[in-house]
């Protein structure tokens, strides 16, 4: 006796193996264009090609929030845009692709993203370190807290967390 279910399932197994065994294609659908990938440097190319998209889109949102607001300074509103602008093409861009059905293309996308944002987080950690180093050169004395420490040149609390690094990508 044979179930829907059993059936169903026979069907999807004979499609992945006639697709294993012959050739495989994959439509990778973007904003303004659509490539049919079909050999193996394709798929290379298009996988490298959406790791470094989601690796830029995390530094692109640091880089937002590395250009800070002063007061008497209106001017660092247009690179922000900029920047923003960008970002939120990539991430279109991104949202468009991993949309196909394709579950590498998927894993691909979170893994170019998860990569960005360890940069991300590596940079942070960094630069936290630097201002903790700094503030204790500059004679903080060592019983300061750390809160205290993480202060920029004119006295304002830097974000431990900014706004654009954690926005979701799609």
């Amino acid at each position: 006796m044979s179930s829907p279910l059993y059936s169903a399932f026979q069907d999807a197994h004979q499609h992945l193996v006639s697709r294993s065994s012959g050739e495989k294609s994959v439509y990778l659908g973007l904003v303004f264009k659509a490539y049919t990938l079909r050999t193996d440097s394709q798929f290379a190319l298009a996988y490298f090609f959406l790791i470094m998209l989601g690796i830029v889109e995390r530094l692109l949102s640091l880089g937002i929030d590395c250009i800070r607001d002063k007061p008497g300074q209106p001017w660092r509103i247009f690179p922000r845009a900029c920047f923003y602008f960008v970002v939120t093409m990539i991430r279109y861009v991104l949202m468009i692709a991993i949309m196909s059905p394709y579950i590498p293309m998927f894993l691909i996308i979170c893994l170019g993203l998860t990569l960005g944002q360890i940069l991300v987080e590596i940079i942070r950690y960094i630069l936290m370190i630097r201002r903790v180093k700094q503030a204790g050169l500059d004679g903080n004395d060592s019983s300061g807290s750390l809160k205290d420490s993480l202060l920029d040149t004119n006295g304002h609390r830097m974000p431990i967390r900014s706004n654009h690094v954690n926005e979701s990508c799609c």
